[in-house]
């Protein structure tokens, strides 16, 4: 698949998306921050910001660079918090944020294996 594909999210994976942008930018260090995220600070930080809940049309389309921006920060999230500060910091449970990272996972795998 080309790399202009598009994914559909519902509004609960968007603001779950928010919340992994806001850490990686604001809530903790992340090493070598373009190589681990995909992407630099600006790129990151604009994506964030197009994930203000107060835009909410309740769907998010993203294209597969911005799902792969994504899923590295919920990734790095995941693994940085653990599971009782990402409950906390993020209002999700642990378990369903390494579904939603297994679904990003699946999704990226499926256009890079064609």
């Amino acid at each position: 698949m080309a790399a202009n594909t598009h994914f559909r999210f519902d509004r609960e994976e968007w603001l779950l998306f928010g919340s992994a942008l806001n850490e990686v930018l604001h809530g903790f260090a992340v090493r070598d921050f373009e190589n681990t995220i995909g992407e630099s600070k600006a790129t990151v930080e604009k994506l964030r910001a197009d994930l203000d809940p107060s835009r909410d049309t309740g769907e998010l389309t993203l294209q597969l660079l911005n799902t792969r921006i994504v899923r590295n920060a919920l990734r790095e999230t995941i693994r940085e918090l653990g599971a009782e500060e990402f409950h906390a910091r993020t209002g999700y449970g642990f378990e369903h944020g390494k579904v939603i990272l297994a679904r990003l996972d699946d999704l990226i795998a499926g256009c890079t294996s064609h």
